[in-house]
């Protein structure tokens, strides 16, 4: 995932208008609290569902890529970087409404390779589990 050159905001706030394929996806919210945190969130809405009624997997997999590129983003300093690997495991299916919720941290990084970990939550349940390696371009 190629994330922007330029660094966020410094301020905190809650961002929905995401530029890209997110604004295809979204609304997404990525917020930047004041405790330095990342909050990241989606509604399961019509346009997320699969046929069998639940939320795509492949919106839940474009969704952790979001949260775990992010943090890596943010860890190696706002530099450009892009998905090597994601792998994905799904626990639970996400129904129309839900509001599902993720979170990442980086568990290790060398000067050309980030390894990160990260869940999807929707009410305190995991649906999704994630882990990946993230190339810092240019490295």
């Amino acid at each position: 995932m190629a994330l922007p050159q330029t660094a966020p905001a410094q301020e905190p706030g809650v961002q929905f208008n995401q530029p890209g394929f997110l604004a295809l996806i979204g609304p997404v919210r990525t917020e930047k609290n004041k405790d330095a945190s990342w909050t990241f969130s989606f509604v399961v809405g019509e346009e997320h569902l699969n046929p069998g009624g639940v939320c795509h997997g492949g919106m839940l997999m474009s969704f952790a890529d979001h949260v775990l590129g992010t943090v890596v983003w943010e860890a190696i300093g706002f530099k450009p970087c892009s998905t090597i690997t994601l792998n994905t495991d799904f626990a639970l299916a996400a129904k129309l409404g839900d509001v599902i919720e993720g979170e990442a941290r980086v568990t290790r990084a060398t000067r050309s390779l980030v390894f990160v970990t990260g869940a999807l939550t929707c009410r305190g349940k995991v649906v999704l589990q994630a882990n990946g390696i993230w190339k810092v371009l240019g490295a």
